[in-house]
């Protein structure tokens, strides 16, 4: 199992969800919590619990925000400026969590490569996969 803690930081109950529907599929996920930004937070509120989450500021951490450009990636952007051992990935998807949690090992840059390209290879246009992708299954009367 991974030596990191991972950190989900999102808008209103995204956060919460994704950490539940990967534990859904992967069964508990003690390394990681969510933290949700809520509507009545403010940037500092929200930084504030977010730091406690993150926890000791010597032990790595993977801080997984929703939305590039929003709150809680500008705020996670802000936290990890002071924190070497935090590595933000931003614009997460569920492939990413489950990859993250399961089968990432470290921090490193090509480990995060790898994660960043799960989370691409899991974002489909069906209506385009060739017929060796498209899993046809028929119905008999």
């Amino acid at each position: 199992m991974a030596e990191f803690r991972i950190v989900l930081a999102a808008h209103g109950a995204l956060a919460s969800g994704f950490l539940a529907s990967a534990e859904l599929i992967c069964g508990r996920l003690p390394n990681v919590v969510a933290v949700p930004l809520e509507p009545t937070d403010s940037p500092e509120s929200f930084q504030a619990r977010l730091v406690e989450a993150l926890g000791d500021p010597d032990e790595p951490v993977l801080l997984l925000t929703d939305l590039c450009g929003g709150t809680p990636h500008n705020v996670a952007l802000v936290v990890a400026r002071d924190r070497p051992g935090v590595v933000l990935v931003s614009g997460i998807n569920l492939a990413i969590l489950i990859e993250a949690a399961t089968s990432l090992e470290s921090l490193d840059d090509a480990a995060i490569d790898r994660l960043v390209a799960a989370g691409r290879d899991n974002l489909v246009a069906v209506r385009r996969l060739g017929a060796e992708r498209a899993r046809i299954v028929e119905r008999t009367p």
